[in-house]
């Protein structure tokens, strides 16, 4: 029995390297741990979603295929953020931080295109009732509103 546990363990563990190498990721001898999260991740969604539906009384073909979805997505989700950030193709700053070189100053202003554009519109500077407005009194319609 302990022979063909070991094997099992063995041919995952084979597996998922063969796995690492064909997504060009590199975890060392642990590789098997770094699939845990994105499996862990998979499961605990769709469980979650799964007695969720249940216990709603939803339909089965409505939560479970959802559910699933879900779980993938978190999965990839998790695997996307642990997997290792490629390198700069071009021979760029890479991770050496920020650049030297200050960045360019922004354009100048320039107030004639906004004073062009505001004289070929029609819209007054003030509307002419602005006024009557601000001395109009304040009136509550209703106590019941105030409680």
């Amino acid at each position: 029995m302990a022979g063909r546990g070991r094997t099992l363990r063995e041919r995952i563990s084979d597996r998922l390297r063969r796995l690492d190498s064909r997504l060009h990721i590199n975890h060392g001898r642990r590789s098997e741990w770094f699939w845990v999260i994105p499996l862990a991740g998979f499961a605990v969604t769709a469980a979650i979603l799964i007695v969720a539906g249940a216990m709603t009384g939803v339909w089965a073909a409505e939560y479970i295929p959802t559910a699933l979805i879900e779980g993938l997505v978190i999965a990839g989700l998790f695997l996307a953020c642990l997997s290792p950030d490629a390198a700069p193709a071009d021979g760029g700053p890479g991770d050496r931080g920020p650049d030297t070189e200050p960045s360019p100053a922004p354009p100048q202003f320039d107030p004639t295109v906004w004073v062009a554009l505001l004289a070929d519109s029609d819209v007054d500077a003030m509307p002419s009732d602005v006024d009557d407005y601000a001395r109009r009194p304040v009136t509550v319609t209703s106590s019941s509103s105030l409680n």
